[in-house]
């Protein structure tokens, strides 16, 4: 009887071992150790349902107290996976932020200057980033768009302004798989123009530069995080709260140019910062914050955000006008193109000389 004892002893440790362990790995499914930030950006006990995510299946609930975009693993329902394949290397990629029924802007894009033969040698090329839309013939005239133009990439998240995080991170997941060959990435809104004549000529040194952001930068502390609920950009004190301003260096969204070699790791970063809905601060200041080395410029006179000053400037100046970064959108795009073009001489190919390019 006595020798029984400590193998009964034995097996009672061992099943108390067993019911701890069983009972910790239910437990962390719920809960995870925070960094800084993930604290400063959380989703209280009881609140879950009021930050689901929105997909074309359904709403997915979340199951852990902070939350992660959804672009890092919803699937692609639309890839032109094969666009970077076969080219040594791409001058640049131009990552697009557009609506879906944007149709006849992005043809107008394409149309003009994010038309890759106006740049040879260069090689330019565009991938215009969507959601999805609860309208079958919008969605089938989006498909017959992706069977011509073959630049489309749509994920399985509702296209809507608070969806762009998802949209912006699928983006940078979607480069890491396809496209690492590009030379440097820039991601646009559908309503910015780039003068790229004067992006290869005179500022093609970006795409010599590592872990390296190019945009109208905004400095740590010193922009408002809006809490007036009225507001368009009106963020939840559930987020950065007692916080009145945005603790890192970021970028506003509207051109932004990245060295290729951070995109992956700016992508990496995404699994452990908490999903931000605010996608200027979340893609180009916390992922960025995540990343050892990471360095912003600032565009400096190199930006305009006003339509009129950008044409004006071009009108009068032509080849000299200062601006790289401008608006325009629908019948403006093709006012600016014909600004932009005027004192450059065609080929009897269409595309357009560039002066003293290296």
């Amino acid at each position: 009887m006595n020798r029984n004892r400590p193998y009964q002893k034995f097996v009672g440790i061992s099943c108390i071992v067993m019911i701890t362990l069983v009972y910790l790995t239910f437990d962390n499914e719920e809960m995870h150790v925070f960094t800084q930030e993930e604290e400063d950006i959380h989703i209280p006990w009881g609140r879950f349902e009021k930050f689901n995510y929105e997909t074309t299946t359904g709403v997915r609930a979340i199951k852990t107290k902070t939350m992660y975009p959804v672009g890092m693993y919803a699937p692609f329902l639309i890839n032109n996976r094969n666009l970077c394949r076969n080219y040594e290397k791409i001058s640049a990629l131009v990552m697009v932020h557009t609506s879906v029924r944007n149709f006849w802007r992005r043809k107008e894009m394409r149309r003009t200057w994010l038309n890759s033969s106006h740049y040879s040698p260069r090689n330019l090329k565009v991938i215009f980033l969507v959601g999805t839309i609860d309208d079958k013939t919008v969605q089938e005239q989006l498909k017959n768009e992706s069977n011509l133009y073959q630049d489309i990439i749509q994920g399985d998240f509702v296209d809507s302004y608070k969806n762009l995080t998802n949209k912006g991170v699928m983006g940078y997941r979607w480069i890491t798989e396809n496209c690492m060959n590009a030379e440097i990435v820039i991601k646009i809104d559908d309503d910015s123009f780039i003068n790229f004549f004067k992006f290869f000529e005179n500022f093609s040194f970006l795409t010599k530069k590592k872990k390296f952001i190019f945009c109208n930068k905004i400095n740590p502390n010193s922009m408002p995080i809006i809490r007036k609920n009225s507001s368009k950009w009106y963020v939840s004190d559930l987020f950065y709260r007692g916080r009145n301003l945005y603790p890192h260096t970021y970028c506003s969204g509207f051109v932004v140019f990245i060295s290729t070699d951070l995109i992956p790791a700016l992508y990496q970063a995404v699994f452990t910062a908490p999903f931000f809905w605010v996608d200027d601060f979340y893609l180009f200041g916390l992922l960025p914050s995540r990343v050892k080395h990471v360095r912003h410029e600032n565009f400096g006179g190199n930006l305009t955000f006003m339509h009129p000053e950008g044409l004006k400037c071009y009108q009068q100046l032509k080849g000299k006008c200062k601006y790289l970064v401008m608006p325009a959108r629908d019948k403006e795009i093709d006012v600016m193109w014909k600004a932009v073009i005027a004192d450059r001489q065609q080929s009897v190919y269409g595309n357009y000389y560039m002066k003293d390019v290296v």
